[in-house]
């Protein structure tokens, strides 16, 4: 009998061109996609939640699949795991319905990215924060993080690409930031997302926080006649994928 596998799993994406598959780039999708095929001997689908770019981390990334094996859907996990590679882990695996898809599915995405504050930053974490040591003001952050929540068009939020004609419009459930020692950490949770669209949001709250751009310069960025992209886009390696709703 055929069973719909959702797999949960995490990366890092150092060393990665992204998630989807490229041909001749090392990239997520192909290396699960193998190891699925050494336990089930099927040349199955394999379905993404989502696609991240090169670099970026995902502590949970899920993927579902169709397969006869008469494996028990929760042993996936134990059974894919020794033929992943290091940088990618199998965290839970569970039997869902045949009409599941883990993307469209989806009810919600959480992203994270993680910006890393003191003077020097240990050369251990250059792969994994984003090192900005400008005085920021986080009760500017948080007005910033304030208005991006709710429906708006982010066409200004997103990489330019002259080929692409899609809805910008975009709902933002909520935005938050948590702040460490030496870290900020923000959360931007939604439906999905545009193409670098949370690096770009992150970039111009960082301008925002700094006093390189204003409260009405920022709200400008959803004004229907602007044509002013967002920017800067930080860098990928401060960005994970943190969770995914499907309830």
């Amino acid at each position: 009998m055929v069973k719909n596998i959702l797999l949960k799993i995490g990366y890092d994406g150092t060393n990665f061109h992204g998630y989807q598959y490229q041909e001749n780039l090392r990239n997520v999708e192909s290396e699960v996609k193998k190891a699925i095929h050494k336990v089930t001997g099927e040349n199955n689908r394999i379905i993404a939640a989502g696609r991240t770019d090169a670099g970026v981390h995902a502590y949970a990334q899920y993927v579902n699949f169709l397969t006869a094996t008469n494996i028990n859907p929760r042993a996936f996990k134990f059974h894919i795991e020794p033929f992943l590679p290091d940088d990618i882990i199998s965290l839970e695996s569970k039997e869902v319905d045949l009409g599941f898809h883990a993307r469209f599915s989806a009810k919600t995405k959480t992203y994270q990215y993680i910006i890393y504050r003191d003077k020097i930053m240990h050369p251990i974490y250059r792969n994994y924060m984003e090192h900005i040591t400008y005085k920021l003001d986080l009760e500017k952050l948080q007005e910033g993080l304030d208005i991006l929540k709710g429906e708006h068009d982010f066409k200004a939020f997103m990489r330019v690409d002259k080929d692409l004609e899609i809805n910008t419009v975009r709902t933002i459930n909520d935005a938050y930031f948590v702040e460490t020692e030496n870290k900020i950490e923000i959360y931007y949770k939604a439906n999905s997302f545009l193409h670098n669209q949370v690096r770009i949001m992150s970039g111009a709250l960082v301008e925002l926080a700094r006093g390189k751009l204003s409260v009405d310069e920022f709200k400008n960025f959803f004004d229907p006649n602007n044509t002013k992209k967002a920017n800067p886009a930080l860098a990928a390696s401060g960005l994970y994928l943190w969770s995914i709703d499907y309830e």
